[in-house]
């Protein structure tokens, strides 16, 4: 005759699988996270208007893994790399967040580098809250409102801050621009990738 399983069994194996799953996911947040970091790290490195295509195929190279889409089109070249919490937000632990990041090289240099780490707050609905960074070999004009070289051209309304520099800027200020909390992908609470040094 089979004999019930022992309920003090079946409670250590579901506190073991708990257990097991908490390490698991700590794990995995903690892997995104330090991936994103290196890519925004190295992305941040790229110098628009002086870079090569080498320098971001050796980049593409080093982040194969989360390099998403690359692709030619005559003399123009196109990077894309993006990280995203997806098993955090599929088991609905956190909302979903995403890191992107994508570099434009037309005519063998570098164009224009764009980052952003966006988290769905549901703040707004069209539109998560987040942090973007693009970077120009000259300010677009679109964006002008008075700054030339470094600036803020984030639309009116909207839940998340842009900005936009060119090769112009300072040190300093890409620094600050590239600043950006990478804790949203992972944290409960954290905050959803607005740079604090941009409020400085």
């Amino acid at each position: 005759m089979k004999l019930p399983p022992c309920p003090q069994l079946i409670l250590i194996s579901l506190v073991l699988v708990t257990v097991l799953a908490i390490i698991a996911l700590g794990i995995y947040s903690f892997v995104i996270k330090a991936e994103a970091a290196s890519i925004l790290a190295d992305v941040s490195r790229i110098e628009v208007g002086t870079s090569t295509l080498s320098d971001v195929e050796k980049l593409a190279e080093r982040h194969t893994r989360h390099c998403r889409w690359s692709g030619r089109q005559g003399d123009r070249s196109d990077y894309s790399f993006a990280i995203r919490n997806t098993w955090l937000s599929y088991l609905r632990i956190e909302p979903a967040a995403k890191f992107d990041a994508w570099v434009t090289v037309n005519k063998g240099t570098v164009q224009s580098v764009h980052v952003d780490v966006m988290r769905d707050t549901r703040v707004f609905p069209t539109a998560p809250s987040g942090g973007m960074v693009e970077e120009y070999v000259k300010y677009p004009e679109n964006y002008r409102a008075g700054e030339t070289h470094y600036g803020f051209p984030t639309p009116i309304g909207k839940p998340y801050l842009l900005v936009a520099l060119d090769v112009r800027a300072t040190a300093e200020q890409r620094e600050h621009a590239y600043a950006l909390s990478l804790r949203c992908l992972a944290a409960r609470g954290a905050s959803s990738g607005f740079p604090a040094r941009w409020a400085t």
